[in-house]
């Protein structure tokens, strides 16, 4: 059955087919990107449009597009838009990564973001029931696809930004190797001193500025306090009162 769930402190609502649910990572991918008025972004892969409409939300001059390749998806990331009353700024292309289509011609983008699979091979995990497995686990296009399409639609000196596994960085930064830079990486832990789970990828095309690596951003509190609770600069990410700020701080206001 589907499910209308709302983000941003009820802000933005969103409709989500039976199987993957968007949660964190979507609500975290839209936090980090900034479009300046009249500009133009792109998400790989947007699902019911989760992180495409918070983005949407938290950029309210920017023009948007998703590329979805699952036809009943689509759909419903299209009513999504409607619900959230976006149709003058917000659209939905069908289409695969692997081959986009014509309509999105190279260099067209001030910013392209995607959450991508996890693995690129099925065999790394067990698999998730069915609706929610290539959402973890690429078919045809594996992750070095995604970030290389990503580069190719985005003009020069503009921006991607990818979430992805931490344990998947080094192959993140191999696929943007030699084409862009400016690099900032944010780590992403559940709670202080604990690894990261998660990293936020901002890279700039066709610069040569070098790679930065920020303060990781903490979502829990400690345990001992409250095990589900939030950190202060994470919940005000997660009700839509601030922003990832790439310069050095995290939770910027707006």
């Amino acid at each position: 059955m589907d499910e209308n769930i709302t983000f941003l402190c009820g802000r933005v609502t969103v409709r989500q087919a039976k199987g993957y649910r968007a949660g964190l990572d979507a609500v975290l991918l839209a936090a980090a990107i900034q479009v300046k008025p009249g500009g133009k972004a792109l998400e790989l892969g947007c699902g019911a449009g989760t992180a495409l409409l918070c983005t949407a939300y938290h950029n309210p001059q920017g023009h948007f597009t998703g590329l979805e390749k699952h036809h009943e998806v689509l759909h419903i990331a299209r009513d999504n838009i409607a619900q959230n009353a976006m149709q003058d700024r917000v659209n939905i292309i069908e289409g695969s990564v692997f081959t986009p289509p014509d309509v999105l011609r190279p260099d067209s983008f001030d910013q392209v973001f995607l959450n991508p699979p996890y693995f690129d091979d099925p065999k790394a995990i067990r698999m998730p029931k069915a609706g929610k497995d290539s959402a973890f686990v690429s078919d045809q296009a594996k992750l070095k696809d995604w970030i290389h399409t990503a580069l190719r639609l985005t003009r020069a000196k503009g921006y991607i930004t990818i979430i992805q596994r931490a344990d998947r960085l080094d192959d993140c930064l191999d696929a943007v190797r030699g084409r862009a830079g400016d690099i900032r990486i944010l780590p992403i832990a559940p709670r202080a001193g604990e690894a990261a789970h998660r990293v936020i990828i901002r890279a700039r095309r066709n610069v040569k500025t070098p790679l930065s690596i920020l303060p990781p951003l903490i979502i829990h509190k400690p345990v001992h306090d409250n095990d589900r609770a939030w950190t202060e600069e994470a919940e005000a990410i997660l009700q839509g009162d601030a922003r990832i700020d790439f310069s050095g701080g995290h939770a910027a206001k707006g």
